[in-house]
């Protein structure tokens, strides 16, 4: 019986996407959505990149543009988006390729991870969902945005989106590490670079799923049924 997963950010984070991967030991019939900002801040942006290319030989995967990437993509032709992207996690992500944090470095990455960059997804949808990074406005059509489909935060007064389907995103870390949940929308960005957990989201039904989570802390992977309803507690943005 095939499978779906949602996986949050990695933020370079090798050593806990193998653990995930090594738990939730998928196969050719399951489906992975990874949802963005698989890079930066962490210890091996590069490795990270590695395991997900050599992933789809194993299962299907589908991977969505995060700010971060847009960020390395554009800092590879672009001085100024260069400077800013290096102060948010691409000195890291330019050192795990063995090059210089300056914008000579950046244009150095080798074109098969250019190319990478340039063909993954700005979101993916299915009957009863809508996986992407940011939180997308909730008034406009999901092929209509703009930016923020990468860059925009959670809103606590956002009302449902207009396709009526639930969002999954991650982009606005929750530093508990729990998953956020709002009656319309589920975020899985778990701060797993700062000390959270990173969290893959199997989707069972639209109302079923289940939480897989790791986290430098402990050597256990944490495995949990939710049902998908509101968290009283506030959002961190």
């Amino acid at each position: 019986m095939s499978r779906l997963f949602a996986i949050g950010d990695i933020h370079g984070c090798l050593r806990l996407l193998i653990r995930l991967l090594d738990a939730i030991v998928p196969d050719i019939d399951d489906c992975i959505i990874f949802l963005g900002d698989l890079i930066d801040r962490g210890e091996d942006s590069k490795g990270v990149i590695d395991r997900i290319i050599s992933l789809s030989n194993t299962c299907q995967v589908f991977v969505i543009m995060g700010n971060h990437e847009e960020m390395m993509l554009i800092s590879m032709s672009d001085a100024e988006t260069c400077h800013l992207w290096i102060g948010y996690g691409g000195e890291q992500a330019l050192d795990s390729f063995g090059l210089p944090a300056t914008f000579e470095g950046a244009q150095q990455v080798p074109l098969k991870y250019q190319q990478w960059l340039n063909n993954l997804h700005p979101y993916i949808e299915t009957k009863d969902f809508i996986f992407c990074h940011g939180s997308p406005h909730p008034n406009k059509s999901i092929d209509n945005q703009d930016d923020a489909i990468r860059w925009r935060k959670l809103d606590l007064n956002d009302a449902p989106h207009v396709s009526g389907k639930t969002v999954i995103c991650g982009h606005s870390e929750q530093l508990d590490g729990d998953i956020w949940q709002q009656p319309h929308l589920i975020c899985i960005d778990t701060f797993a670079y700062g000390g959270g957990n990173l969290t893959a989201l199997e989707v069972i039904d639209q109302h079923t799923m289940r939480a897989w989570q790791v986290n430098k802390d402990s050597k256990e992977v944490k495995i949990s049924d939710i049902v998908h309803s509101i968290k009283s507690r506030p959002v961190t943005l």
